[in-house]
């Protein structure tokens, strides 16, 4: 863990970063607002406990983005990219996911937020979201017993 809290900058001005701009942030510790991060090597910045998926640990360095720089200056950070890109990234984790399985999965839109964020690290919301792209290109079928890879005819 790194002992130079104050030579890092709590906030920044406008225009240093763009919103969902990908960043490098090393895990720097967990408060009750969420996990903060120093952002490439200079900045602080908070990722909410609410969009954390995973399990960190301090000193983990890792890819990051931009959510919002706020009027105060404050730095708000994300561990997930932007929506469209993350559920295409969660699609093709539940097609791996259902190869592996061997083609069927007890998945499925009814399945227990907390069932879905232990197996593929997103929120059921934007697991949804993937089973629903899946489904319209024809990949998968979705059932009360789950989803299923759509068997080539």
């Amino acid at each position: 863990m790194r002992d130079n809290e104050e030579f890092l900058k709590e906030t920044v001005e406008p225009g240093v970063f763009l919103e969902w701009q990908q960043i490098d942030v090393e895990v720097y510790s967990f408060t009750d607002l969420g996990v903060k991060v120093i952002i490439n090597d200079e900045y602080m910045g908070l990722v909410y406990g609410d969009q954390v998926y995973k399990d960190y640990q301090q000193g983990q360095q890792l890819k990051a983005y931009i959510k919002s720089v706020r009027e105060d200056g404050k730095i708000d950070v994300t561990f997930e990219p932007k929506k469209g890109a993350h559920v295409l990234s969660t699609a093709e984790m539940i097609m791996e996911h259902l190869r592996a399985a061997g083609g069927a999965s007890g998945f499925n839109d009814k399945s227990s937020p907390a069932d879905i964020e232990e197996t593929f690290q997103v929120s059921k919301k934007v697991f949804k979201q993937a089973i629903g792209k899946l489904y319209k290109q024809g990949k998968i079928v979705i059932s009360d017993a789950g989803i299923a890879l759509v068997k080539p005819s």
